[in-house]
């Protein structure tokens, strides 16, 4: 047990990570949960540090590991948002803590706390930290044990649909682990959950239903939620929210009385068009403040993307200002670009004598994640809650004497309804702030909007009660969205994850209301697909390149479904959509024109691994998909997704994936060009490529393959510029480019020729597939994370048959169990659980005891596998040689539908009815099931596959103990409905989920190791 750890310790211990105290608040949050308040809803302002959460349930956390009793803090927290973000600063923070805990001095708070976490982790490592985002997978596996405590920062989406079982861009057989670890003994701090009402209301009733298990200890570790939000709500739950002592804080103070003066700006008239009338409006209030600022940053809040490049576009053309774009629709690339670039002073502090001022372009990205504070500000009209997450940026610290801020409107009375994103909610709040204050509305009134600034109305957290007294702000609000219940027939039918019900129930309703628009769709651009326009795509080499490199979460952007389909008909939306997740947003199909598929720009749609097809019109693009197009088609540029055809080539990411400089690298002229913007260069680059590929190929044993490499490369690095001017957009992409080139060139010793993209050494890969020049580069030292896209390492597919060396299996299926053990034993189960995952474990691959499965595992050399010392539980083939693992299965005659679990739970289930001794008060039906579900399958039903050439097997128990049976079993398992519905029962959806998670979790990470 670690040293004890006092609450009263908790300022020390923020005061150590960050060097400030916390906030009255916190303090008090943090002793009435720890005096068995079941984690309260926030109704805190925004810049008193909701975030601050992270900390609080760290340090209760490691309070109760420390004392060594049973735990009931929960061990994983999500903390959710709707926004499409371009900075996560809840990210950033929990990973600042994470850093300070790993680098603790022991003795220190800090040290204690992080030496508590570590022993209830068992590992080195105190605080884990992940970002869910939409894209192809965000990880095959977040987390490398159950036991460990992590802060896990997500999108609505994200974290919502593994919630449901139904995890996006999740395979099937991954989903109950996502589920687990999300519903089980988990923590939702939802922020600003007044806009995700739907969402609130599924995870509580996902944590209701999750509390009816028959087992007390499961029911006991339902999912605990909690809103982040100051808009109050008719839950009737406890709050919890700013007190006297905040007020009177010194810093505190001054946040909740800053002089946030607001007034109102009518443009509805000037302009044809909203779009218009707004950017009309934003340069008429970015005139107005600029000379009454005290510091030279103002941000310009929209509605819409369309309404912030419109916005953005006249101020951008002016000399007398610095104009920077803000939307949530863009790649982790134009993250890092903005965050590294021009974003960086805005994030630490803009220089007060700057010579010209800052404006800051952004949607709805900048309300939360963003821990910015502006000097002056304006806002698109919108609804109340909007407004004030908006003006939340505006002197955040308080420290102004005046921060004014223009409330725009840029639509008519008669256009209500028809506001984008906010709809009516929008017009009532204008109409509600328009009695309190005056309203301009002359056309190019600069002088007078000045005037008006120091007298708006003050809006600030000690002002709003008075003005909201006995108003019903529900009309000021977006209106509550139908949010369909969570039966219990529907959440039976999630949970059955393999095979899924047809029809299945899709999550979207459930995350963000009946009324929401379609889940969107995330889109990558790669530039190596080969493609003219008005000729059909090769759809054979696009779908090679695409499993030579496979799509990563940071090339992808999430669009609306329908705003694609509009795209890929080369149709312009009449206003772009916001970045809001889920929210309304009405579809407008495409038009009959432009439908002939002959006009449909190319796409390539992936809905599973190795699931790829084409898109042959709008129609085929489903919600929840990936959708790939070719980088010339354009529809996105340095600041997000634009929605347009034909604009500049859009560079192509496809290579900076594993945050490793080393990682395999393509070079085709087309991508390198992509990058930096060169299309004049792409001939050269050509010529560079077919040279060396012909020397290559050229068979000259006197030409080594790494000097033909070398001075490829070399080549390459002579014609990218080493010197930028400033570096931003394609240019920062230039830098990364040429920064892996030259780490490439100097840091690899021998270059070799190979087939396939086997890791391992450094490899040459090229391609064959047209009559394009292309190479890849796979240098010597290739990250875990490329091995968790090859088929066989590090996913449900892997069938954990497969390692770089043999494996017996009585040694692996022992350091299973034992590790399955571990991990339920430090998650804190019951004895009785703890036991029955380790029996499950030792005895999950006994059905491999095959003759003709162990054929497979010696390559199907049927007299090797007769000749071995004891049976084999991993083959040592080569994880990413398909070919010889197929060939493998086929010499050997086994069928590759046939699954070795479901013979492994006929043996086990027989040996349990000798009731064996270390079996006796084991839950049974748990030890089958665990055994028949170790890959994922068997949900209730494993694959209806008979043994065409039935066998009897002898198979191996945990105690010895040897039990034969017919591998004809292998068909269907009628039992395993009943089976997996009184699991479900007795342990809740997510806690079965959660058992099965600790005997994959147990079992991958031994085959990692070698065991």
């Amino acid at each position: 047990m670690s040293d004890p750890i006092g609450l009263d310790e908790f300022p020390t211990f923020v005061r150590e990570a960050f060097g400030y105290l916390p906030f009255p608040w916190q303090e008090a949050y943090l002793r009435a949960v720890a005096a068995g308040a079941d984690w309260p809803d926030l109704d805190v302002p925004t810049a008193l540090g909701k975030t601050s959460l992270i900390d609080i349930w760290v340090f209760l956390l490691a309070w109760q590991a420390a004392q060594g009793s049973d735990r009931t803090m929960p061990l994983r927290l999500f903390f959710a948002v709707d926004r499409r973000l371009v900075v996560d600063q809840a990210h950033e923070h929990a990973e600042r803590l994470a850093d300070v805990l790993r680098q603790a001095e022991p003795g220190t708070v800090c040290g204690r706390v992080a030496d508590a976490l570590s022993q209830l982790g068992g590992g080195d490592e105190p605080l884990s930290v992940v970002r869910m985002r939409g894209g192809m997978d965000w990880a095959s596996r977040w987390l490398r044990s159950p036991a460990q405590p992590a802060v896990v920062v997500s999108t609505v989406d994200q974290y919502g649909s593994r919630l449901l079982f139904r995890g996006y861009h999740t395979t099937p057989r991954m989903r109950p682990i996502d589920a687990s670890l999300t519903g089980f003994d988990a923590l939702l701090a939802l922020d600003e959950a007044h806009l995700s009402q739907a969402l609130l209301t599924t995870a509580r009733d996902c944590a209701a239903y999750q509390a009816t298990a028959a087992d007390p200890y499961f029911a006991a570790r339902a999912l605990k939620v909690v809103s982040l939000s100051a808009t109050a709500d008719d839950s009737g739950r406890p709050r919890l929210g700013v007190g006297p002592e905040d007020r009177a804080h010194p810093v505190a103070g001054k946040r909740l009385h800053a002089n946030r003066r607001v007034t109102l700006l009518d443009v509805s008239t000037w302009a044809k068009s909203p779009t218009d009338a707004f950017a009309h409006g934003a340069t008429t209030a970015v005139n107005a403040l600029l000379p009454h600022i005290e510091r030279p940053v103002v941000a310009v809040v929209a509605n819409t993307i369309a309404s912030a490049r419109a916005a953005f576009q006249p101020l951008s053309a002016r000399d007398d200002l610095d104009v920077l774009l803000l939307t949530g629709r863009c790649r982790d690339g134009e993250r890092t670009n903005l965050v590294e670039g021009p974003l960086s002073e805005l994030l630490n502090g803009v220089d007060p004598h700057r010579s010209r001022p800052l404006i800051v372009v952004a949607t709805q990205t900048i309300e939360v994640g963003l821990d910015v504070s502006v000097a002056g500000m304006c806002i698109e009209a919108a609804a109340w809650d909007a407004v004030l997450q908006r003006l939340g940026r505006l002197d955040r610290t308080g420290d102004l004497a005046l921060a004014p801020a223009v409330l725009v409107r840029s639509h008519a009375p008669d256009d209500d309804r028809t506001i984008p994103v906010y709809g009516e909610a929008a017009a009532h709040t204008w109409h509600w702030l328009a009695s309190h204050t005056l309203v301009l509305d002359q056309s190019g009134a600069t002088e007078e909007l000045e005037q008006a600034l120091t007298s708006g109305l003050l809006l600030n957290p000690s002002t709003l009660p008075a003005l909201r007294a006995d108003v019903d702000i529900s009309a000021l609000t977006a209106p509550s969205p139908r949010i369909p219940v969570v039966h219990r027939t529907v959440l039976d039918s999630w949970a059955r994850t393999d095979p899924a019900p047809v029809p299945d129930q899709v999550p979207a309703p459930f995350l963000h209301g009946m009324d929401a628009s379609p889940a969107d769709v995330q889109v990558l651009w790669r530039a190596d697909l080969p493609w003219e326009v008005g000729t059909a795509p090769l759809w054979e080499v696009w779908a090679a390149r695409l499993a030579q490199t496979p799509p990563h979460p940071g090339e992808t952007v999430a669009v609306p479904v329908h705003r694609l389909r509009r795209f890929l008909v080369r149709q312009a939306d009449a206003d772009a959509c916001g970045d809001l997740e889920g929210a309304p947003d009405p579809e407008q199909a495409p038009s009959k024109r432009g439908m002939a598929r002959s006009q449909v720009l190319p796409a390539l749609r992936w809905e599973g691994p190795g699931d790829w097809a084409p898109a042959l019109t709008p129609g085929e693009v489903r919600p929840g998909c990936t959708v790939v197009l070719p980088s010339a088609v354009g529809g996105h540029d340095a600041f997000g997704w634009t929605g347009v055809a034909g604009t500049a080539v859009v560079p192509d990411l496809g290579d900076f994936s594993l945050g490793d400089a080393l990682a395999a690298t393509r070079l085709d002229a087309d991508v390198i060009t992509s990058l930096t913007g060169r299309a004049d260069q792409a001939a050269k680059f050509r010529g560079l490529l077919g040279d060396a590929i012909g020397r290559l190929q050229s068979g000259d044993d006197q030409e080594p393959t790494t000097e033909v490499v070398r001075d490829l490369l070399t080549a390459v690095i002579d014609l990218l510029p080493t010197e930028l001017p400033e570096p931003t957009g394609t240019n920062r992409f230039t830098q990364r480019l040429l920064g892996r080139l030259v780490l490439l060139r100097g840091s690899v010793a021998q270059w070799e020729q190979s087939a396939s993209a086997r890791p391992g050494v450094g490899h040459v890969v090229i391609s064959t597939a047209s009559d394009d020049l292309h190479l890849m580069l796979i240098p010597p030292r290739v990250p875990n994370g490329l091995l968790e896209s090859v088929p066989g390492v590090g996913d449900e597919e892997a069938d954990s048959s497969s390692l770089t060396r043999l494996v017996g299996l009585a040694q692996h299926g022992k350091a299973v169990g034992a590790r399955a053990a571990g991990f339920a034993q430090r998650v804190g189960l019951p004895q009785p659980a703890i036991a029955a995952t380790e029996i499950a474990g030792q005895a999950h691959d006994c059905g491999k005891q095959h003759p003709r499965f162990q054929t497979m595992l010696c390559g199907g050399d049927d007299l090797l596998a007769e000749s071995l010392p004891e049976p084999l539980a991993k083959s040592g083939m080569d994880p990413a040689d398909l070919v010889g693992r197929r060939t493998a299965a086929r010499l050997a005659g086994w069928n590759p539908g046939l699954r070795h679990e479901a013979l492994s739970a006929a043996a086990v289930q027989r040996w349990l009815n000798y009731d064996p001794p270390m079996a006796i008060g084991l839950d049974t039906n748990l030890i089958i099931h665990l055994v028949a579900a170790h890959h994922g399958r068997g949900r209730p039903l494993l694959p209806p596959v008979p043994d065409p050439d039935p066998v009897e097997v002898e198979c191996t128990m945990p105690d010895g103990q040897q039990v034969t049976v017919s591998s004809s079993v292998m068909g269907v398992d009628w039992d395993g409905p009943d089976r997996f519905a009184a699991l479900m029962d007795r342990y809740g959806p997510w806690g079965t989920a959660m058992l099965e998670t600790i005997v994959r979790l147990a079992d991958m990470s031994v085959s990692e190791e070698g065991s």
